[in-house]
């Protein structure tokens, strides 16, 4: 329910930014939900690891309920932008306690799954979203709710939005309890301090830690070079392949193809595999080759192609790492850990975003052939980036694929003895030496 009406709320938060300052007024509200996470996402860590996280989900989401529906009168660029980052703060504070929350829910054995279904509530509502407010384009005019609303296509959306916040709220509430964490005995209530060796603590704590720290890196990694996709994407299908006003959106039809299949195949075989950073760094390794394929293809099919498998990797290596994520940051830090994961992230996607295209021009005709092309160039770059960062990965939990292999030992002498019994089936030796038992001849 939230995301779809965050969807909503977006699409329509970009319709008034353009009708308020026009072009630049849409670049200004993208970049009010960015910059807010280069900065406050570690206290919404903080927040998430010292209070209940129940009722800090019901507090933002009637927070975010609120902000949205003031947008539906906003008459200034200004104004827009202000809500903007008010609404950014508060869902940096939801997103860690949501997160922080899920391990305490379900086992174990489905924390895959669970992030699978996390996953597909947050970005397979878009089209549902993008739906909606479409839908309410021929009903914006009409409905105003006695005067509630000003009766415009975005003061209906912006409801719809609250709404859908409510809701939320009102489902998160019937949540079991949850047990904050108790405060040393004669500890101050409200200290500066505190909050300060907590955010100490979470840095420490990521910044350390052997299996969580090549996963963060990876994955905010991992969203910069899909920062990458998004900002090249449609001239790179436009100019380079010639493949008209189509290409892009069949590129991203294909990489949402691939994320789902991705997410598909990880939740089925995904639980059965102790070692999920290894999965994870091997996700990695496709989606950064898939990438580097993309940028020598010639024809607009062949992009779709690489951006798909791409895509196959990407949804996977994003499930198995907020997976594997949950599975090794203990409780009382975990939602610090996915702040600085958050925090990370926001930083890798906005510096891809804003280095692709000078790059692209950077590069354009200096290397020979068929790399003349800049935005092929970053392309590569991206690619190239990510399978070292898969490399990287790997590395990492070399320990991890030592101790598979060991454990892999026992499961391939079984199998290699299953097949020698049936081979003496099939060629009848087993029966022989059967019927020599029972004469008492050299099988005694």
């Amino acid at each position: 329910m939230s995301s779809t009406g965050d969807w909503v709320a977006m699409l329509a938060t970009l319709s008034l930014a353009d009708a308020l300052a026009g072009g630049g007024g849409v670049v200004l509200a993208l970049t009010s939900r960015i910059v807010p996470g280069l900065f406050f996402a570690a206290i919404g860590g903080i927040v998430a690891d010292r209070l209940n996280r129940k009722y800090v989900m019901v507090t933002a989401e009637l927070g975010r309920a609120c902000l949205v529906l003031s947008l539906a009168f906003a008459e200034s660029i200004q104004y827009l932008l202000l809500v903007n980052l008010a609404l950014e703060a508060l869902t940096l504070v939801f997103q860690p306690a949501k997160e922080a929350t899920v391990p305490t829910l379900v086992s174990k054995s489905e924390l895959v799954q669970a992030n699978s279904l996390s996953l597909s509530a947050s970005y397979g509502t878009f089209p549902l979203g993008a739906a909606i407010f479409t839908g309410l384009a021929s009903l914006g005019d009409n409905v105003t709710l006695g005067g509630l609303l000003p009766g415009t296509q975005e003061g209906l959306a912006f409801f719809v939005d609250a709404t859908s916040y409510l809701v939320s709220a009102a489902f998160i509430s019937t949540l079991p309890s949850m047990v904050r964490r108790k405060r040393p005995p004669g500890a101050r209530r409200w200290n500066p301090m505190a909050v300060v060796r907590d955010l100490r603590e979470g840095v420490t704590f990521v910044a350390s830690h052997r299996r969580v720290r090549p996963v963060v890196i990876a994955m905010t990694t991992a969203l910069a070079g899909g920062g990458i996709i998004v900002v090249l994407g449609k001239p790179y299908a436009t100019d380079v392949l010639h493949s008209g006003p189509a290409g892009f959106p069949a590129l991203l039809t294909g990489f949402g193809l691939g994320a789902g299949s991705g997410i598909i195949l990880v939740t089925i075989f995904g639980p059965r595999f102790r070692h999920k950073d290894v999965l994870f760094g091997i996700a990695l390794l496709l989606t950064g080759a898939a990438l580097s394929a993309a940028a020598f293809v010639k024809t607009i099919i062949g992009a779709v192609g690489w951006v798909a498998v791409m895509g196959v990797g990407a949804g996977a290596a994003y499930v198995l790492g907020f997976a594997h994520l949950h599975e090794q940051a203990d409780d009382a830090v975990r939602g610090r850990t996915f702040a600085a994961l958050f925090s990370l992230l926001r930083i890798g996607l906005l510096t891809s975003m804003l280095l692709a295209l000078p790059a692209a021009a950077f590069f354009d005709g200096l290397l020979p052939g068929l790399l003349a092309t800049g935005s092929r160039d970053v392309l590569l770059l991206g690619g190239v980036t990510m399978v070292s960062t898969g490399l990287l990965t790997l590395w990492s939990v070399r320990r991890s694929l030592i101790a598979l292999s060991h454990s892999a030992r026992p499961e391939v002498g079984a199998a290699t003895e299953a097949f020698r019994k049936y081979r003496k089936t099939v060629t009848g030796l087993g029966e022989n030496a059967e019927v020599d038992r029972i004469d008492g001849g050299p099988g005694k």
